[in-house]
């Protein structure tokens, strides 16, 4: 499905009147056409509202999320009501993200795995309990690519695999291109000289 403009549109409105009227907006969100931008839309009401109208916004958004066909696309974009469920209920959100890995899994593509589980790392990074979910399948990602954006994803997201797996760190730190950076990798690992 092509983006609108209605849905860029409607995305920016939804932002705007969020904090001043979040069951307008959370409204609105759910005319938006295209399922990344509702998505989006819908978790921007969502973290304005609280209990279970908070919970039931974020699960539309979830399921707006998996209308997308491209299994890094979902990843990318369920990112963002799973950020936000996170802060409330950290047990819901791991179930959500243990589903997202096993979507990444899908994606035969390393580094477009890598790339929506990266997102997913980020916005889940504050709750290691969620976080320690996907660090092992981004990594998984990672060792499976090799190229400057695959060593540029290991640099972004060094420091998110040793908050919860660092034993994953030296394998991660040799793959990546042998230059400066890798050393510095190397450098940081525990019992390095």
């Amino acid at each position: 499905m092509e983006v609108s403009a209605s849905d860029v549109q409607g995305r920016a409105q939804v932002s705007r009147v969020a904090a001043t009227d979040p069951k307008a907006a959370l409204k609105l969100a759910g005319t938006i056409t295209h399922a990344w931008y509702r998505c989006q839309s819908l978790t921007a009401a969502a973290e304005q509202l609280r209990g279970k109208e908070q919970l039931a916004a974020l699960s539309k958004a979830f399921a707006a999320a998996k209308e997308q066909s491209e299994p890094n696309r979902v990843v990318t974009v369920a990112s963002w009501p799973v950020g936000a469920l996170a802060k409330v209920n950290p047990q819901l959100a791991a179930e959500w993200a243990a589903e997202l890995v096993t979507i990444a899994d899908t994606e035969p593509h390393n580094l477009r795995r890598a790339h929506a589980l990266q997102t997913l790392a980020f916005k889940t990074s504050p709750y290691p309990e969620v976080l320690g979910l996907v660090t092992p399948a981004l990594a998984d990602a990672l060792l499976g690519g090799h190229g400057p954006r695959i060593d540029r994803v290991i640099r972004d997201t060094f420091e998110l695999v040793r908050s919860t797996h660092p034993h994953l760190l030296r394998d991660l730190a040799l793959h990546h291109k042998a230059n400066q950076q890798q050393q510095k990798l190397l450098a940081s690992l525990p019992g390095a000289e």
